[in-house]
């Protein structure tokens, strides 16, 4: 399991079926019946049938969303979201701004290796199809689980991978229209950069031109990481705490602590799916070290930056 940084504790899901392992997952169609054979072995393993679906089905959705967005099929892998996710991102202009990140990552599934798939009920009664495996984006091999939630919409089968992140299109409006702003602080570098204020618990996106692409309040930890220059050097949509099952969305790391990277993601959700803060508390410490920013905010840096883009950290 790829880990973050420590986050405060929280609950987890209930499992409602046993997990299903194969060596490999390509493009081709899984099984569609409620029996998977194991490639590992002669064993047949049954599996629980839910209300939504069984998992044959849902992992053949998974795989048909994530060999859409290797593929480019942008438009496709749209259809195939649910509608609670399409509202998250706000449009399909949204999606598609950021389809080529969408394809280092959740597109990176298609080729997972060692994968074993599980359905499970959350607390909130959601059916999750949860997935392990190894992966490799952006040429990185990774030992990851993911759960995303299933929808069964009009007889279909439906994904809905972002609805965990809140509303991504207001989150990036929620800063009042022509407030005023401060500025970038002085001494703060030259050229495209990120620059965050550990006293002042504030980011500034920086274009090379020095015009200032958007700049907010967020909740790190204080002295974390030490005064200095950094860089982007790994980047995931989905990342684990490595206990409680914590999870963060739109993970941009930029240095190292003492056991876990550090780096800039959205506030992160318990077991339950349930923010470990709200959006107000931003602008205080309240993070075990990395940079928490709301789900608007985590999904435009992700964005913005990419592998290499300077991170300059001032006390």
């Amino acid at each position: 399991m790829v880990v973050a940084c420590a986050e405060a504790p929280g609950g987890s899901a209930t499992s409602t079926t046993e997990p299903v392992s194969s060596s490999t997952v390509t493009t081709a169609p899984p099984p569609t019946s409620a029996t998977v054979v194991q490639t590992t072995t002669t064993t047949v393993v049954p599996t629980t049938t839910t209300t939504v679906a069984p998992l044959g089905p849902a992992v053949a959705a998974l795989q048909a969303w994530v060999g859409a967005l290797a593929e480019g099929e942008i438009e496709l892998a749209w259809d195939l979201m649910a509608p609670s996710s399409q509202q998250a991102l706000g449009s399909f202009d949204r999606f598609a701004e950021i389809r080529t990140g969408l394809a280092e990552g959740w597109g990176s599934w298609v080729a997972v290796e060692d994968a074993s798939y599980s359905l499970e009920e959350d607390a909130a009664g959601r059916t999750l199809l949860i997935a392990r495996g190894v992966i490799r984006p952006e040429g990185q091999t990774e030992t990851r689980e993911v759960g995303v939630p299933i929808v069964e919409e009009g007889g279909q089968l439906l994904l809905s991978p972002f609805e965990e992140f809140g509303n991504v299109a207001e989150g990036l409006e929620e800063e009042a229209a022509g407030a005023d702003q401060p500025a970038v602080p002085a001494e703060s570098g030259e050229g495209r950069r990120i620059v965050y204020s550990n006293a002042g618990q504030r980011v500034w996106l920086v274009e090379a031109d020095g015009t200032v692409a958007d700049t907010y309040l967020v909740s790190g930890k204080s002295g974390v990481p030490a005064p200095g220059q950094y860089e982007v050097f790994s980047m995931s949509e989905v990342a684990f705490a490595g206990h409680d099952d914590i999870t963060m969305s739109h993970m941009v790391r930029f240095a190292h602590g003492e056991n876990l990277a550090i780096g800039f993601h959205a506030i992160p959700n318990d077991g339950n799916g349930r923010p470990l803060q709200s959006e107000e508390e931003l602008g205080g410490y309240r993070s075990a070290g990395c940079v928490r920013q709301s789900p608007g905010h985590a999904a435009a840096l992700y964005e913005w930056a990419e592998i290499g883009t300077p991170v300059v950290v001032l006390s």
